[in-house]
């Protein structure tokens, strides 16, 4: 593979990939779009030909007018200022690519590409531009290591003709040159072994390695760090300014229908978590509403009381009332036990809190204030929602029901029993006489329930989100009684209340939410637009009551048939951005303390009482790696950011380790093998000393010879002293104990160690006698 090209090709990757971001970013193609074919032009023609480049007179030249171009683009707001310096930015990146280029060139390629693409993340909140930054990481990675050996390699090649290398004076280029045929070399403190390739199967995995090391640690550093910025709206772009507009179904006057326009919609609008207020442990939604007596989670949001040709609208009085905070219900109400709703409100446009009843307290975690209709209890903040898109606050619920909020207040009776009876003449007598035919029915709250089973229960209506009017001439509520008889929650909940108008029942209609479902990102309950619900309450028994006429069935099949799937694009492209929008755009101080301090302190504390009972500590925390394992949402939690830092931590733990003890071993190995050789070595002293008197003799063993051998040498040599001294077998007895001793591992006992101290005596007094011998002839 030529590593030249390789690199070339790489970092022109590089400035594509980040004008193409740009692009996505500003929302237009001009001037970015010139630098694709501006960029595979100059690969070819400037830098692989070198058919044509700039002077860098012309450069500065073309410098200076790219100043004036952006000069004459400057405009007064801020976004316009911006835009026209990353333009001028684009402009330089077009002026280096037709350089002739060395080291500076390339590191300014890099450098403009980067500006461009922090420009981009400024002008957008795409999940896209994510996707795309993950990606522009690992080329950004791969493409400065490749810079690093491109460099490494030409400072081996630009060594003098002395050198095993060859001069090349031009850089990265060097005819005829085979690395194959050169020697391994060192040059710089760096060893190179030209029979290899440059790039290799194991160079491209180490590059996907630091990838993978660099996103995990840029991730840790971005979610635990506290987040202080300046808003978003600085700059006020078209996603912020879409925001103002308030949800269909919670402005101050709502259209009859018009919710179906939402119903339809999987866009996320609430996030809720519950806690024990006392302990931190998180409660179950699901087993919260059963302590309460409902079926399913219900938000109530803004209250509508006013209807008139088809539409409702609000009482507009507002109230400074407010409820009490976690401090004063402790201290003042002594209450304490409570539950803990934690919520976090998407901005939908619209002032109205939503809140799971019953409750107590409440505490504005955002930077706003709240106000209550004492009557209605409505909660509204005092100012539009936060320009970062989110209002986060907490509702307390006592857990002894009578200790919480009563809805007991009735001080405009009239208002809520206003019809208008000239356009819903046949909806007062249907109703009446409805009544009429069950006279069983005394009480106002036994007619309440007997109209709200009429339309849920009778099989006479029936739920669809299809719009269309049979006869636009009369009010649309008794269009959908006596015609149609099919529609959604709000022509239930319109018909009901004004069924109960109609018998002198004060009624309001409430628009809200009602169910939801676990976040596949986060252990949060999330509801989405789809779950949006209008109900009724009704005075009844001196105190306001909920009632539902909707179907619920087939309501709750409709709610899932709207639902995307996660397998599916729109599934996987809603929950990519909501993760963006939570995780990076939205990542404010606020969020990280919920989504990451919070919990893990709480883990902590968890932890510390547990530590106290090891036996129940390693049961719990076997379930909770099982619950963990069998919950593919967690995964995408700080729970899962956590796990894949502490597995990681073991892994490079247990490597560590395991290095640690295979160089222990190696060590302890070694000295017990220098032990046993040292004591191999004492072992065969006797034979040393038996060699010593043979070479006094001037028999030397031959290194290339065996003692068997040797052996043999010295019977033959010595037959006549040995003979005579009986010590024919002798030579043989040491060099048997010798493979014994040595090589067998066998070390001699003490009788064995007697007898050749009394050999080696013995073959000393022979040897002795017999040189006597040879000088007396001599």
């Amino acid at each position: 593979m030529n590593l030249t090209l390789t690199f070339q090709i790489s970092i022109y990757l590089l400035v594509v990939l980040s004008s193409i971001m740009f692009m996505m970013a500003e929302g237009g193609v001009i001037p970015q779009i010139v630098t694709i074919p501006l960029g595979l032009i100059t690969l070819f023609f400037t830098d692989r030909w070198n058919k044509f480049s700039l002077s860098p007179l012309w450069a500065n030249i073309l410098g200076l007018l790219a100043f004036l171009v952006v000069c004459a683009e400057f405009s007064s707001t801020i976004e316009g200022r911006l835009l026209s310096g990353a333009h001028f930015l684009v402009y330089l990146t077009w002026i280096i690519l037709l350089q002739k280029k060395g080291d500076t060139q390339y590191w300014w390629l890099c450098t403009l590409g980067f500006l461009q693409i922090a420009v981009g993340a400024v002008l957008t909140e795409s999940v896209y531009y994510g996707l795309l930054l993950v990606i522009y990481l690992y080329l950004s990675i791969w493409t400065l290591s490749v810079f690093s050996l491109h460099r490494t390699r030409n400072s081996f090649l630009q060594y003098d003709s002395s050198s095993p290398f060859p001069k090349s004076s031009t850089v990265g280029q060097s005819p005829g040159y085979s690395l194959s045929n050169q020697k391994s070399c060192v040059r710089g403190g760096i060893q190179s072994d030209l029979s290899r390739q440059w790039l290799s199967v194991e160079y491209l995995g180490a590059c996907f390695g630091y990838f993978i090391s660099a996103l995990l640690i840029s991730m840790c550093f971005f979610l635990l760090i506290p987040r202080l910025w300046v808003n978003r709206s600085f700059f006020e772009n078209e996603a912020l300014a879409a925001s103002d507009k308030p949800l269909v179904g919670f402005a101050e006057k709502v259209q009859l229908g018009e919710m179906g326009e939402i119903l339809e919609s999987s866009e996320r609008v609430l996030q809720l978590s519950i806690y024990d207020n006392q302990t931190d442990e998180p409660v179950p939604v699901s087993d919260f509403v059963a302590r309460f007596g409902t079926d399913e989670p219900l938000f109530r949001g803004a209250v509508l009381s006013g209807y008139e040709n088809g539409s409702w609208s609000k009482i507009r009085r507002r109230s400074r009332w407010r409820l009490y905070n976690s401090e004063e219900i402790e201290k003042d109400l002594k209450i304490k036990q409570l539950y803990r709703q934690e919520l976090v409100l998407d901005s939908i446009g619209t002032e109205v809190l939503f809140i799971m009843q019953p409750f107590v307290g409440m505490d504005m975690m955002s930077r706003t204030e709240y106000s209550i209709n004492l009557e209605t209890l409505e909660i509204r903040q005092a100012q539009p929602p936060e320009a970062d898109g989110e209002t986060r606050y907490n509702v307390f619920t006592a857990k002894e029901q009578s200790e919480n909020v009563v809805m007991d207040e009735l001080d405009n009776e009239a208002h809520y029993l206003k019809l208008p009876e000239d356009d819903l003449k046949r909806l007062i007598s249907f109703t009446k006489k409805l009544i009429a035919d069950n006279p069983q029915l005394k009480t106002n709250l036994e007619k309440a329930r007997f109209i709200e089973s009429y339309l849920r229960d009778s099989g006479d209506f029936s739920y669809t989100l299809n719009m269309s009017i049979q006869d636009p001439d009369i009010d649309p509520v008794e269009d959908f009684l006596f015609n149609r008889k099919s529609g959604h929650c709000e022509y239930y909940a319109t018909a009901l209340a004004l069924m109960l108008r109609s018998i002198e029942i004060p009624t309001r209609v409430i628009s809200g939410f009602k169910g939801g479902e676990q976040g596949y990102l986060s252990n949060q309950f999330e509801v989405q637009q789809r779950y949006a619900h209008s109900w009724v309450e009704a005075f009844l028994d001196d105190r306001w009551q909920t009632l539902d006429a909707t179907p619920s069935l087939q309501r709750a099949e409709s709610v899932a048939q709207n639902a995307t799937s996660l397998g599916s694009w729109k599934g996987i492209s809603n929950t990519l951005t909501n993760f963006w929008s939570d995780y990076v755009i939205g990542v404010s101080f606020q969020r990280q303390k919920s989504a990451f301090y919070d919990p893990m302190l709480r883990a902590g504390k968890r932890l510390g009482n547990r530590l106290y009972d090891l036996r129940a500590t390693v049961v719990s925390l076997l379930k909770s790696i099982k619950a963990f394992l069998s919950s593919p949402r967690r995964w995408f939690s700080w729970e899962g950011g956590a796990a894949v830092f502490i597995i990681a931590g073991l892994i490079f733990g247990f490597k560590w380790l395991f290095g640690v003890l295979i160089r222990l071993l190696r060590k302890l190995l070694h000295r017990q093998g220098e032990q046993t050789r040292q004591l191999r070595a004492g072992n065969v002293a006797f034979y040393e000393k038996f060699q010593d008197l043979l070479a006094n003799r001037g028999l030397v063993r031959n290194p290339v010879e065996t003692q068997k051998e040797f052996t043999t040498h010295v019977k033959s040599d010595l037959r006549s002293e040995l003979s005579q001294a009986h010590l024919d077998e002798t030579p043989d007895l040491f060099t048997q104990l010798f493979y014994q001793v040595r090589y067998g591992g066998h070390p001699l006992n003490p009788e064995q160690s007697e007898e050749l101290r009394q050999k080696l005596a013995e073959l000393e007094i022979a040897l002795t006698q017999g040189e006597r011998t040879e000088d007396q002839k001599v």
